[in-house]
């Protein structure tokens, strides 16, 4: 995890925070049925979190998560209900 730099909201409380850049921006989205090998990947964008939240997820107190629907299309924390009532799913590092 990397802290970039300028400042913005908090994806997950909406405190002042830091642009921080994922090693690897990207979700499993699926398997197919007929190629267990195959699975579809999406690059996320940047994510702003505050000076709390970011040691949090530094230390492993808990896994960020992504809600790819189309109304929704934000972070939180892997399994709780996003804004439209989707689980978030954990992210892959």
């Amino acid at each position: 995890m990397t802290i970039v730099g300028h400042d913005a909201n908090c994806a997950l409380c909406g405190a002042a925070g830091t642009t921080i850049e994922l090693p690897r921006r990207t979700i499993a989205r699926g398997l197919d049925p007929e190629d267990a090998a195959f699975s579809i990947i999406a690059v996320l964008p940047d994510l702003e979190l505050c000076d709390l939240h970011a040691e949090e997820l530094g230390h492993g107190e808990f896994v960020l998560g992504w809600c790819d629907d189309e109304q929704c299309r934000c972070f939180g924390r892997s399994g709780e209900a996003s804004g439209c009532g989707t689980p978030y799913k954990a992210l892959k590092h």
